[in-house]
């Protein structure tokens, strides 16, 4: 595929056993080993986090021949609390409750034609600030 990779999430089932499948911008469905158009072929995902390292993995081999740029940018966690708060807790917490989301099919793959930008929070490296 010589355009860059686009992955569309389409939940299936019902609302109390959700569960996902992925397309690309060709309407292809992946099979946990290919893409191919036939649906009943499709890899079901039930799992959130596994459903995102793999939409991650596709697009990372999707732009396997490209160099890397990598940037970082702060994330400020402000708590209001009448007790202090574990750091351990918080990070516990955070990697439940919080989702970074990045609008692909609005603003595209990223700020180049012909790259994709990927996204990653790591909460394990939070430091607490004086």
């Amino acid at each position: 595929m010589s355009d860059p990779l686009i992955l569309s999430v389409i939940p299936k089932g019902h609302p109390n056993h959700l569960r996902f499948i992925l397309s690309n911008q060709l309407k292809q469905i992946w099979t946990g080993e290919d893409w191919c158009y036939d649906e009943s072929k499709a890899l079901l995902f039930s799992d959130e986090n596994k459903l995102g390292e793999v939409c991650e993995q596709l697009l990372k081999e999707s732009a396997h021949d490209k160099p890397v740029y990598r940037f970082t940018a702060p994330v400020e966690i402000e708590i209001r609390s009448g007790s202090v708060p574990c750091i351990l807790d918080l990070q516990f917490w955070l990697m439940n409750a919080a989702r970074l989301y990045v609008d692909y099919l609005q603003c595209g793959n990223g700020p180049t034609e012909d790259g994709v930008v990927l996204i990653s929070i790591d909460w394990t490296k939070m430091l607490e600030e004086e």
